[in-house]
């Protein structure tokens, strides 16, 4: 069976390293970016199942990462994910109103992604 590829951007290298050993334990393939430029070039080449991003990025942020990623039309139903620190009411209603499939806080749980990322997955 094929493996699903995660696409995980995230300028922290402590959380980029630890959740990206997480997923590969859980059975995916995992490109990672530091950035959200480094993660458009990687779409150049590369179509991932799903992406998961941080919010507080420089220069370009999650929301702003998503809304690129949306206008690409080999990427715009890839389902994407926000994992951030972020606990904000008014940023999840954001990422809600403008179509982000899941909103998840820092520390995650990674059973707990790896159950949601399925989920959407099957869905998808």
């Amino acid at each position: 069976m094929k493996k699903s590829i995660i696409l995980y951007v995230d300028d922290e290298p402590i959380a980029l390293t630890s959740v990206k050993a997480g997923l590969i334990d859980r059975g995916y393939d995992v490109l990672t970016a530091e950035t959200g430029e480094d993660a458009m070039e990687l779409l150049k080449t590369n179509t991932p199942d799903l992406i998961i991003a941080d919010l507080r990025m420089q220069p370009m942020n999650g929301f702003e990462l998503f809304q690129q990623v949306k206008k690409l039309p080999t990427h715009s139903n890839v389902p994407f994910f926000f994992l951030t620190a972020v606990d904000d009411f008014l940023a999840q209603k954001y990422g809600q109103t403008i179509g982000v499939d899941a909103y998840i806080t820092k520390p995650v749980e990674l059973d707990s992604l790896d159950h949601l990322i399925k989920n959407k997955l099957e869905t998808s």
